[in-house]
């Protein structure tokens, strides 16, 4: 019973991989960002997670402010930052699933209005997208999302009892929201200074079930949907996130529906602040008249991140 079991299994997280996924490898003009590789490999132990040895994150890097990370090459390795003095502020971006990191904004950090003297903003590409290796899958998405984030954090944070401890932003758009919830969660007792900023995070399964009920394939789909792993779960990942957070909400999200939204938001432990973004749908860019609410919350978040005085 159990290969068929397992077998069934792997067809449902295939369904739901090409339902959820949509991975593109095209060259993407990456500019002003620099690409770094950050290798996900210990080559001195044996790889006991049946981990690839060559396995590895492809990851773009915005430089803002008065930053000795100015000196970095393109087509860097993480290992070439260990000796450039950390920022003052590190975002980690998690893009959405039509997403690419080549496409990345220094959002939240502002180069007109900065935050701090010295950030960076660090995007990846998960596996299977752009130049990343490996195949896209929901399965080791979050957890893949953690791997590259505790490489990061190692060779680009600081952490001090002395008033200079890097300061942590974990940013997700969309179902890039669920690896930052999840890494949120992960990191939140290590960096109190750590703080989360996301935009339409999905409740995956009601989105689903509400997209297939289009097409009258909501029987089919509750069976494929009953195999999403919990570290993709966000009602569940919001109870345990408890680091302050930020969630923007666009007024007219028709794919991600805001009452999903705002399910999420009940379940989050920690401090939060909605900002509704009147008048966008799932997708569409800020505008300036956005511009005061999200200042607002910048600051906010920033009053409630622990980050020593």
């Amino acid at each position: 019973m159990r290969p068929i079991q397992n077998w069934s299994r792997c067809i449902r997280f295939g369904l739901l991989n090409r339902f959820v996924l949509r991975p593109t490898t095209d060259p993407i003009d990456h500019r002003p960002q620099i690409r770094c590789r950050v290798s996900l490999s210990d080559h001195s132990k044996s790889d006991s997670n049946g981990r690839a040895p060559d396995a590895w994150i492809e990851s773009f890097v915005h430089r803002v402010g008065n930053t000795s990370a100015n000196s970095a090459q393109d087509n860097s390795r993480l290992e070439d930052w260990r000796e450039i003095p950390p920022p003052e502020d590190l975002v980690l971006k998690f893009p959405g699933t039509g997403g690419r990191a080549e496409r990345s904004t220094p959002f939240p950090m502002q180069p007109k209005q900065p935050i701090s003297k010295s950030a960076e903003v660090w995007t990846w590409n998960p596996p299977g997208y752009g130049g990343s290796p490996g195949k896209a899958t929901l399965q080791n998405f979050s957890n893949a999302a953690a791997e590259w984030s505790l490489r990061v954090l190692s060779a680009r944070a600081q952490q001090s009892s002395s008033g200079n401890e890097t300061r942590i932003w974990l940013c997700g758009n969309s179902l890039g929201c669920l690896p930052a919830m999840h890494v949120a969660s992960l990191l939140q007792e290590a960096w109190p200074s750590a703080v989360l900023w996301v935009r339409n995070p999905p409740d995956l399964r009601r989105v689903i079930l509400n997209i297939s009920a289009r097409w009258r394939a909501t029987t089919a789909m509750q069976h494929v949907s009953a195999v999403l792993p919990q570290n993709v779960d966000a009602v569940d990942l919001a109870g345990r996130c408890k680091i302050p957070a930020v969630f923007l909400m666009s007024e007219k999200d028709s794919l991600v529906l805001p009452e999903y939204q705002k399910a999420i938001h009940a379940a989050y432990a920690g401090p939060k602040l909605v900002v509704e973004l009147s008048g966008l749908s799932h997708d569409d860019v800020l505008e300036e008249e956005h511009r005061p609410a999200i200042n607002n919350a910048l600051d906010w978040v920033i009053r409630r991140s622990q980050r020593p005085a």
